[in-house]
């Protein structure tokens, strides 16, 4: 199972630092949200940056990492434009780029794009399909480099996970512990689906502080419960774990440091 980190923090020096600490460490993959208006739960460099641009200065910073967006709400995007920006990342990344894509959860981020929250299933299908067909468009610059564009996934809810098994793309699910994520795993491989990956909020520590606007059901305990509770995310057949290891400089250096040194060489 690949495990990374969104490196969430108070400050950029602070963000490199978590990032570097993660990649030199063996977690291999940089992780970032698609936020549009501000957001208590992602303030700043929790989160609150716009994503293609600090994961490309994250690519450039440490580029040996792979990195992703997690993920990019197509009723609120450009889509011809993401595809340019998504060919650029890919390449500057070394082919290391993952694009996640979502119908979106946020409602004030897609009402004040103009898009209709409601339809927005509808129209992050037909979004979806001119995506692909641009990324592999090579009349469009920069069009896919030497390696293909880069691997597109679906993350969302059940209705996204039955989507991505019938198209036969990767499925990112979210903010569930095992016992919830139990459910899923298995419509999903039983759909005919191959790859799943999660994101989940996972604290190293007594007590994870919940978020004011979305409760993440955070993995948190002690690293002997966090290694039991990521080794059951593998049982399920999550091949790709996101983690966002606190919203504070000082929990997140605890739970890289923790991941890092005693949870991944457990697992």
């Amino acid at each position: 199972m690949r495990i990374g980190i969104s490196p969430f923090a108070s400050s950029k020096d602070v963000a490199l630092e978590l990032a570097t600490a993660a990649v030199d460490g063996g977690l291999d993959t940089l992780w970032l949200g698609d936020g549009y208006l501000a957001n208590p739960d992602f303030a700043g460099w929790s989160g609150g940056m716009e994503t293609m641009t600090e994961l490309a200065w994250l690519s450039g910073a440490l580029q040996s990492a792979r990195v992703g967006i997690t993920a990019a709400v197509l009723p609120m995007r450009d889509v011809p434009w993401l595809a340019k920006q998504a060919n650029t990342l890919h390449r500057i990344a070394g082919g290391g780029f993952v694009l996640v894509t979502a119908p979106g959860f946020w409602r004030q981020d897609i009402e004040a794009r103009g898009a209709d929250y409601d339809r927005r299933g509808p129209t992050y299908d037909g979004a979806l399909d001119a995506l692909i067909g641009l990324l592999a468009d090579d009349r469009y610059s920069p069009g896919p480099g030497p390696d293909g564009p880069p691997p597109v996934w679906m993350a969302g809810a059940v209705a996204t996970m039955r989507k991505a098994a019938a198209r036969g793309l990767p499925y990112q699910s979210s903010r569930a512990l095992p016992d919830e994520l139990a459910p899923i795993a298995a419509e999903f491989f039983e759909r005919g689906g191959t790859k799943l990956a999660h994101r989940v909020r996972v604290e190293i520590g007594d007590h994870a502080v919940q978020g004011e606007a979305l409760d993440w059901h955070a993995v948190t305990g002690s690293v002997d419960e966090v290694v039991d509770t990521l080794g059951r995310y593998r049982d399920l057949g999550v091949s790709d774990l996101s983690v966002i290891p606190g919203q504070d400089d000082a929990t997140s250096r605890t739970t890289v440091r923790a991941l890092v040194d005693e949870v991944v060489p457990q697992l």
